[in-house]
């Protein structure tokens, strides 16, 4: 028991930065208008690659996100009038 108390102020921050990338990562990836194939592939990283794949998820996911349009409200079609 000694053990833990002493490894737990090196390990608490740790666990702390985990959840609250996780967290973050997780909920980024639902609320965006995204295919369904997209949110199924970054959700498995996310999830089992523990601090890693939110990092990978944010570096690599969202630039992928920002270069595809999300909807079609994005494009604008000009009207010709005669």
């Amino acid at each position: 028991m000694d053990e833990i108390g002493a490894w737990l102020p090196l390990l608490l921050p740790v666990l702390i930065l985990h959840l609250l990338l996780f967290s973050v990562a997780l909920w980024d990836l639902i609320k965006k208008d995204q295919s369904a194939e997209y949110k199924w592939f970054w959700g498995a990283i996310i999830i089992l690659i523990n601090i890693i794949g939110p990092i990978l998820y944010f570096v690599l996911g969202r630039r992928q996100r920002s270069d595809a349009p999300t909807s079609s409200k994005s494009t604008s079609k000009k009207v010709r009038r005669s």
